[in-house]
Protein backbone atom coordinates (compact mmCIF):
# COMPACT_ATOMS: atom_id res chain seq x y z
CA UNK A 1 0.00 0.00 0.00
CA UNK A 2 3.26 2.03 0.66
CA UNK A 3 3.87 2.21 -3.33
CA UNK A 4 0.34 3.40 -4.10
CA UNK A 5 0.41 6.41 -1.51
CA UNK A 6 4.07 7.63 -3.11
CA UNK A 7 2.39 6.62 -6.87
CA UNK A 8 -0.08 9.01 -5.81
CA UNK A 9 1.63 11.68 -4.27
CA UNK A 10 4.33 11.52 -7.72
CA UNK A 11 1.41 12.23 -9.92
CA UNK A 12 -0.13 14.97 -7.21
CA UNK A 13 3.28 16.81 -7.80
CA UNK A 14 4.10 16.09 -11.30
CA UNK A 15 0.62 17.16 -12.19
CA UNK A 16 1.02 20.50 -9.99
CA UNK A 17 4.07 20.95 -11.96
CA UNK A 18 2.87 20.56 -15.07
CA UNK A 19 -0.12 22.83 -14.40
CA UNK A 20 2.32 25.38 -13.02
CA UNK A 21 4.31 25.57 -16.05
CA UNK A 22 1.36 25.57 -18.48
CA UNK A 23 -0.23 28.82 -16.39
CA UNK A 24 3.19 30.59 -16.48
CA UNK A 25 3.64 29.94 -20.30
CA UNK A 26 0.28 31.68 -20.84
CA UNK A 27 0.97 34.39 -17.94
CA UNK A 28 -1.72 33.82 -15.77
CA UNK A 29 0.63 33.18 -12.45
CA UNK A 30 3.97 34.10 -11.58
CA UNK A 31 6.57 31.50 -10.97
CA UNK A 32 7.05 33.19 -7.56
CA UNK A 33 3.71 33.02 -6.62
CA UNK A 34 3.57 29.13 -7.28
CA UNK A 35 6.41 28.64 -5.66
CA UNK A 36 5.20 29.97 -2.31
CA UNK A 37 2.17 27.80 -3.17
CA UNK A 38 3.72 24.68 -3.04
CA UNK A 39 6.14 25.87 -0.35
CA UNK A 40 2.78 26.27 1.88
CA UNK A 41 1.44 22.55 0.23
CA UNK A 42 4.37 20.98 2.04
CA UNK A 43 3.16 20.47 5.40
CA UNK A 44 0.19 19.47 4.13
CA UNK A 45 1.07 16.80 1.81
CA UNK A 46 3.58 15.60 4.66
CA UNK A 47 1.17 15.10 7.07
CA UNK A 48 -1.58 13.35 5.07
CA UNK A 49 0.97 10.98 3.66
CA UNK A 50 2.20 10.46 7.47
CA UNK A 51 -1.37 9.63 8.37
CA UNK A 52 -2.16 7.11 5.45
CA UNK A 53 1.25 5.40 5.86
CA UNK A 54 0.87 4.98 9.42
CA UNK A 55 -3.45 4.02 8.95
CA UNK A 56 -2.29 1.01 6.08
CA UNK A 57 0.79 0.37 8.99
CA UNK A 58 0.60 -3.51 9.20
CA UNK A 59 0.97 -3.58 13.48
CA UNK A 60 1.01 -7.32 13.65
CA UNK A 61 4.79 -7.04 12.88
CA UNK A 62 5.49 -5.84 15.99
CA UNK A 63 6.96 -2.31 14.96
CA UNK A 64 6.18 0.81 16.78
CA UNK A 65 5.16 2.80 13.12
CA UNK A 66 8.06 5.54 13.05
CA UNK A 67 8.92 4.27 9.34
CA UNK A 68 5.39 6.14 8.93
CA UNK A 69 6.53 9.27 10.50
CA UNK A 70 9.61 9.70 8.27
CA UNK A 71 8.28 8.81 5.56
CA UNK A 72 5.87 11.35 5.79
CA UNK A 73 8.33 13.75 6.47
CA UNK A 74 10.55 12.81 3.37
CA UNK A 75 7.63 13.41 1.06
CA UNK A 76 6.55 17.15 3.09
CA UNK A 77 10.80 17.90 2.40
CA UNK A 78 10.57 17.08 -1.41
CA UNK A 79 7.68 19.65 -1.99
CA UNK A 80 9.30 21.80 -0.17
CA UNK A 81 12.35 21.75 -2.13
CA UNK A 82 10.04 21.66 -5.14
CA UNK A 83 8.20 24.94 -3.77
CA UNK A 84 11.99 26.43 -2.96
CA UNK A 85 13.10 25.21 -6.84
CA UNK A 86 9.85 26.95 -8.34
CA UNK A 87 10.41 30.30 -6.06
CA UNK A 88 14.33 30.54 -6.88
CA UNK A 89 13.51 29.80 -10.62
CA UNK A 90 10.90 32.95 -10.14
CA UNK A 91 13.17 34.99 -8.26
CA UNK A 92 16.29 34.09 -10.44
CA UNK A 93 13.68 34.76 -13.88
CA UNK A 94 12.57 38.17 -12.36
CA UNK A 95 16.38 39.44 -11.49
CA UNK A 96 17.34 38.91 -14.57
CA UNK A 97 14.13 40.69 -16.36
CA UNK A 98 14.87 43.33 -13.95
CA UNK A 99 18.28 43.81 -15.48
CA UNK A 100 17.62 43.83 -18.92
CA UNK A 101 15.06 46.21 -18.38
CA UNK A 102 17.75 49.10 -16.80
Amino acid sequence: MDLVILFLFLILVTSLNIIIYILHKHKKVNLVTSGIIMIFLAPIFGFSSGSAFLHFYEWSEGGTGEGAGIGGAVIGLLTFLNGLFILGTGLIKWTLTFIKRK
